[in-house]
């Protein structure tokens, strides 16, 4: 049976502040908070945006994101995760409008280089991670 998975359910993200990512994902991208739970060593957060939805967990002694993590030349050259996307509907407006709210965009509105038509740019979540918006041609 190959055809048990329908869609992505939700992308957790470990953070060091709960409360300012709560507050950075609703003001800067307007998620809403779902609700909370906690589990031995760690408080966790649902948030949802739509049909896009992120697992926010704040755990004890977890360790920083590194060095190369958080540098755009190099994040790439870590395995696993490096970062998420949410599909916005108009790529220009969503990136001034985040620039005007302060939020950093690393790399601006660009082209997907496979000649589709689909457009991306990256920014930087409040605790430096990646999250790319990304606008479908079709």
């Amino acid at each position: 049976m190959t055809n048990f998975v329908h869609r992505l359910h939700h992308v957790g993200v470990v953070v060091n502040d709960l409360q300012g990512s709560l507050d950075w994902y609703r003001d800067k991208l307007g998620f809403e908070h779902q609700y909370s739970f906690t589990l031995p060593g760690a408080e966790v957060a649902m948030l949802v945006r739509g049909e896009a939805r992120l697992e926010i967990i704040q755990v004890e002694g977890a360790a920083p994101m590194s060095k190369e993590r958080k540098e755009i030349e190099t994040f790439l050259k870590i395995r696993g995760i490096n970062h998420f996307a949410l599909i916005v509907d108009d790529l220009e407006e969503a990136v001034a409008a985040l620039a005007a709210k302060g939020v950093e965009i690393v790399i601006p509105p660009s082209s997907v280089p496979n000649h589709s038509g689909d457009r991306f740019a990256y920014i930087r979540d409040n605790e430096r991670m990646l999250v790319e918006l990304f606008q479908s041609a079709s």
